[in-house]
């Protein structure tokens, strides 16, 4: 069963509690018989989040982390979710992971980007959620964001990569674009295998019929097989296997201690 708790700061436990509002910064991962791939990739995106929004001090969200690693699940199938509510509450939701799928099926968004807050996760969990509602509604699994010029952002809840050649393709990364976690340590994956990584700026007709991959901490890297009227994109056969187990080589057991702070590993 599911199960939502509450960090109590005076007593430093994680409290069962019914419900806690929002939420307004939020991060989540997949958690699989206790391995999470790079859990400190994820806790430093957070905790660098949160202070942009609440004054919470960096002492109490190590605190925070530290207690909600030392209680995540080491059998079955996760996907705990850790949150800030919009009046600060520091909480964790410990859900059951859903079905995982190494395909998608894409719609492309026909408004820009509604987002106001891009590159934080959570205070437009909202909107997003309402574009992939729309997808579902369009027989999609996931909606595509374009910007204001109609070129591509990033999936609702996802990463977009395409492949043009031989090289691995994505958005800027500095844009108002979320720092996804899982396209990094795809991008990581290709230094070590030698391909090359390229950023671009693309409408979607210019990269149809390209293979695309959505990447996200839940799936790890799905190929899409349809997007909207677009032609369906292409397939990369088994390299998306491949790809995926490479990925999977970031999944550490999780010990209950805390990363150092600042400290990120290159694979």
């Amino acid at each position: 069963m599911d199960e939502l708790l509450r960090f109590d700061t005076d007593t430093a436990d994680l409290v069962p509690v019914p419900a806690l509002d929002g939420p307004d910064v939020m991060d989540s991962w997949l958690c699989a018989d206790g391995f999470v791939r790079r859990l400190d990739l994820h806790e430093q995106r957070f905790a660098a989040s949160v202070p942009q929004r609440h004054h919470i001090d960096a002492d109490t969200l190590a605190e925070f982390l530290s207690r909600v690693r030392a209680m995540l699940p080491t059998e079955g199938s996760w996907f705990p979710r850790i949150e800030c509510s919009p009046l600060g509450d520091l909480g964790v939701r410990i859900r059951r992971a859903p079905e995982l799928s190494a395909t998608v099926r894409l719609w492309t968004a026909t408004v820009p980007d509604p987002r106001l807050e891009p590159r934080i996760k959570g205070p437009d969990q909202g909107r997003l959620a309402e574009m992939r509602r729309i997808a579902t509604y369009f027989g999609a699994d996931e909606a595509v964001l374009l910007d204001a010029h109609g070129c591509v952002r990033e999936g609702a809840f996802s990463a977009i990569g395409w492949w043009r050649g031989s090289a691995l393709c994505f958005p800027d990364p500095q844009g108002p674009i979320l720092p996804s976690v899982t396209r990094r340590l795809v991008e990581a994956v290709a230094g070590v295998r030698g391909v090359a990584v390229e950023y671009e700026r693309v409408r979607p007709a210019d990269i149809a019929g390209l293979p695309v991959w959505v990447l996200s901490a839940l799936h790890g890297i799905r190929e899409a097989v349809s997007w909207s009227d677009s032609p369906a994109p292409a397939s990369t056969g088994c390299m998306r296997d491949d790809w995926q187990r490479a990925l999977d080589r970031f999944a550490l057991r999780i010990d209950g201690a805390m990363p150092h702070p600042g400290e990120i590993q290159h694979a």
